[in-house]
C-alpha cells in the first residue's frame, strides 16, 4: 500500500505521470466510461454552471455559431437555446449525450478528443468547459481549436484553478494556475485573458480563458467587469 503522502507528492509534481499509473486498469477514455458519466449527471441534473452560462452569454451573440466541445450533458447549449441561440453545436465522445441533446435540436458531432473532425474556421466561437485538464497532447488540441475558429473568432476556456488534480480526478492529467494556462494558450493565440472565479453552484475556484488572434481583441477591463457581472446574482433572481 503506497503512503498517500507520497501518492500526494506524484500527483503534484508529475500528474501525467501518476495520471497513467493509476488507469492502467480504467479507461476513463473510453466512450462506455463517458456514455455512464452522462447518464448519472442527466439523471442527478449535477452538471449545470450558472455563473458560466451568464457569462459565455454575456460575451457572445445570438447569431455567433458556436461550438461546446466536450459538451457533457449540454447545459451550457440547452441554456444558450432558452435565449434564442440559432447556431449551436456540440461535440462529444458520448454516443449518449449526441442522441439525447440532438432531440433538443442542438447540432451534434461525434468524436474522441483530440479528434476535431470539423471544416476549419467555421466558428464564431469555441467553448471548451472543464476539457483541457483531461487532455493529454494540449497543444495539438489547442491548435486545432484555433484552425476551427474564424479570423475572428474566440475560444473561452474554464479549467479547475489550482485544484482536481490526478490524484483527486482520475481523469485530470494536470492542474492548471493563471501563469500555466495563460502560457499554454499564448503560445497559439495573441490575446490571451485569464481571471479566477466561482460558479454560484461550485466550492472549487476555476479559471476563465478569453483566447484571440485579431486586432479587435476585448480589452482586459471589458472581460473582467463580464466576470464580475456573472458572478452577480441580483435578490430577485
Amino acid at each position: 500500500m503506497i503512503p498517500w503522502r507520497i501518492k500526494a507528492f506524484f500527483s503534484e509534481h508529475f500528474p501525467l505521470g501518476y495520471h497513467l499509473l493509476v488507469n492502467l486498469r480504467t479507461r476513463h477514455e473510453s466512450e462506455e466510461y463517458w456514455n455512464y458519466a452522462f447518464d448519472v449527471s442527466w439523471q442527478a441534473g449535477s452538471r449545470d454552471w450558472p455563473t458560466k452560462n451568464r457569462l459565455v452569454k454575456n460575451l457572445t451573440s445570438s447569431t455567433d455559431r458556436i461550438l461546446d466541445v466536450g459538451c457533457g450533458t449540454g447545459a451550457m447549449l440547452r441554456y444558450l437555446k432558452e435565449y434564442h441561440y440559432t447556431n449551436l453545436e456540440g461535440l462529444e465522445i458520448s454516443s449518449r449525450a449526441v442522441e439525447v441533446l440532438g432531440e433538443y435540436g442542438i447540432t451534434m458531432h461525434h468524436a474522441r478528443l483530440p479528434d476535431l473532425p470539423l471544416p476549419e474556421e467555421q466558428f464564431d466561437v469555441i467553448v471548451a468547459s472543464q476539457v483541457l485538464e483531461h487532455i493529454i497532447p494540449r497543444r495539438k488540441f489547442l491548435h486545432k481549436l484555433q484552425r476551427l475558429l474564424k479570423p475572428t473568432g474566440s475560444l473561452i476556456i474554464f479549467v479547475p484553478d489550482n485544484c482536481l488534480g490526478p490524484i483527486d480526478e482520475p481523469s485530470h492529467v494536470t492542474k492548471f494556475t493563471k501563469e500555466s494556462l495563460t502560457k499554454t494558450l499564448s503560445v497559439h493565440f495573441s490575446s490571451v485573458f485569464v481571471n479566477s472565479m466561482k460558479d454560484e453552484n461550485f466550492e472549487m475556484p476555476i479559471l476563465f480563458a478569453y483566447a484571440q488572434n485579431h486586432a479587435e481583441a476585448r480589452s482586459s477591463k471589458e472581460l473582467t467587469n463580464a466576470v464580475a457581472a456573472a458572478q452577480y446574482t441580483s435578490p430577485s433572481e
